[in-house]
């Protein structure tokens, strides 16, 4: 019985995180956010993934905030964590580099202050897009790339 209610319950309030969300304008997006959010905080990958979704329309991703941004990537990192969906990963190292590229004392700020638990997918995230704009290359690593201009001192004591 209690399990019946809390379904219905469930059900009810996924339709109208989903339904609230057909609007366009900034304050609606970022009240879908917020809908996102809680959907993610009851489990409901399916409707934080809809409503998420609508909020990255285009003329809903321009007008987000850098810390918008910033907390819709976490939205699409849990996501990704609950869901195993390598897209959601895609668009939350995205949406990461439009919230630095919008703001980045704001963003810093915003992931700087996170929930402790969310600090893996914070680290994941500086990882990710560490790693996507400088990406490792092993042959500048080797000892062959050293150039004496760089370090004369070793290169006197090689010579």
């Amino acid at each position: 019985m209690i399990r019946n209610i809390f379904i219905v319950t469930l059900v009810c309030a996924t339709a109208l995180i989903v339904a609230s969300c057909g609007r366009s304008t900034r304050n609606e997006a970022a009240e879908c956010l917020r809908e996102a959010e809680a959907a993610v905080a009851l489990g409901d990958m399916e409707a934080a993934s809809s409503v998420a979704t609508k909020v990255i329309g285009p003329e809903n991703l321009s007008n987000l905030s850098a810390t918008e941004l910033a907390r819709l990537s976490i939205v699409y990192m849990q996501i990704a964590d609950r869901t195993e969906r390598e897209s959601s990963i895609a668009q939350a190292a995205d949406l990461y580099r439009r919230a630095f590229a919008s703001n980045p004392d704001s963003a810093a700020a915003f992931y700087a202050d996170v929930n402790p638990d969310l600090y893996p997918y914070v680290t994941m995230l500086k990882t990710l897009v560490g790693h996507l704009d400088n990406p490792y290359n092993p042959e500048a690593d080797s000892l062959g790339e050293i150039h004496d201009d760089h370090f004369p001192e070793i290169a006197d004591s090689i010579h």
